[in-house]
């Protein structure tokens, strides 16, 4: 069963990836980044081809953090079927998995350096080293909301992961998006 859920796809052009996609729901394997979903209200990202022509892609995103809108962008690089992500003291690896239609699922395996002012700067006390490793699964969707049997296949992949319980994020509508625009820049 696992292997027909899991499998990692390659990244084309045509898939739901481009264009605005809502984060509804992930499961996440560090306390750090537990901690940070736990503040999210709502997050959007916007993929593009980078009008560079380079065969990069851009990924702005909108973040709701404690009703606090904050934008930021960076550079995707695609090899293969690995999307890679570098900003300022993190590297993240994106791998593309079978979802439902207008959906994207995204294994995500993520080393942050130097995070400790940014953990102050969110008022999250946690004792953490210099480096991080984690591990995530998020789904994304053109849509606000799933179908209940859309969430349970997404949960499937999750335990297939390793992943396991309630998921450490999972988008309440009550809660609004950002429009783009809104948030406060942040550099990276």
């Amino acid at each position: 069963m696992c292997t027909l859920i899991i499998h990692l796809l390659a990244y084309q052009r045509g898939t739901p990836m481009y264009g605005r996609l809502n984060f509804l729901v992930g499961y996440t394997d560090h306390e750090v980044y537990k901690e940070m979903l736990k503040l999210t209200d709502s997050s959007w990202v916007n993929t593009t081809t980078s009008p560079s022509g380079s065969g990069e892609i851009v990924m702005s995103q909108e973040n709701r953090m404690n009703g606090t809108c904050l934008a930021s962008e960076a550079n995707m690089t695609i090899e293969g079927n690995t999307a890679r992500v570098e900003v300022t003291n993190a590297v993240s690896s994106f791998h593309l998995l079978p979802s439902c239609d207008g959906c994207l699922v995204f294994m995500i395996n993520s080393t942050a350096r130097n995070i400790k002012h940014l953990l102050k700067l969110m008022r999250l006390n946690l004792d953490v080293g210099d480096v991080i490793d984690s591990r995530s699964v998020y789904l994304l969707s053109k849509e606000s909301a799933l179908k209940e049997s859309e969430l349970e296949h997404f949960k499937q992949q999750a335990s297939c992961l390793g992943f396991s319980g309630d998921p450490d994020f999972i988008y309440n509508p009550e809660k609004s998006f950002c429009a783009k625009g809104e948030g406060i820049k942040i550099s990276m």
